[in-house]
């Protein structure tokens, strides 16, 4: 009988080290990552700056909109909030576009009734755009005056306000703009432009 010689164990396959890149592939991958990083940069600046030009153009826009309507910017009187039945007189502009108000707003819409000046203001300092007009003028301006309030949502009021120097007076925060008589054009443009911008711009009108 054969006795089975003992296989003798295999050698152990070599390890295989990985490849160290050479000088000249290090090289390489240092400049890919330089574009990189360039491309990104590049691409960030271009966005950055981009936006910023629209910024600047709507702002130059926005600029020469209000020089062509002739929009009068009054110092801001502040947003000191009156006791209940307080009056105040100290206003710097006929309407008012800021100061001491009365601490409730009025709703927005149209208004058969004068609104006073304390309580429009704080709707002014809601982001509301006033339209007011002379009493006694022309019946076909009012109702386009009112067809232009009612075409707002919210944020809009278009009431008589007794003593008006001009036919129509549109008013924003620190905003006015007078005019002679009911030019629906130049009131929304007013309106496109500063309606939402009072300092508590946003808040909800009261319901009327």
């Amino acid at each position: 009988m054969t006795t089975a010689r003992p296989s003798k164990p295999g050698k152990p396959a070599p390890s295989k080290r990985p490849r160290r890149p050479s000088a000249a592939e290090r090289a390489a991958a240092r400049r890919r990552r330089r574009l990189r990083i360039i491309a990104w940069v590049a691409a960030a600046v271009l966005v950055v700056g981009g936006a910023v030009g629209f910024a600047i153009q709507r702002s130059q826009a926005d600029a020469r909109a209000v020089r062509a309507l002739g929009v009068q910017t009054f110092a801001n009187q502040g947003q000191q909030h009156l006791q209940p039945g307080q009056d105040h007189t100290g206003y710097n502009s006929t309407p008012p576009t800021s100061g001491p108000h009365s601490p409730a707003p009025a709703p927005c819409g149209v208004s058969r009734q004068p609104i006073p000046n304390t309580v429009q203001v704080h709707d002014l300092e809601h982001g509301v755009v006033m339209v007011q007009y002379r009493p006694g003028l022309d019946p076909s301006q009012v109702a386009a005056l009112e067809a232009l309030g009612r075409s707002f949502t919210s944020h809009v009021i278009v009431a008589p306000y007794p003593g008006l120097p001009t036919a129509v007076a549109a008013t924003a925060w620190t905003k006015l703009m007078t005019l002679d008589h009911a030019d629906a054009g130049k009131l929304r443009r007013f309106i496109d432009l500063f309606r939402q911008h009072g300092p508590e711009a946003g808040v909800a009108c009261p319901i009327g």
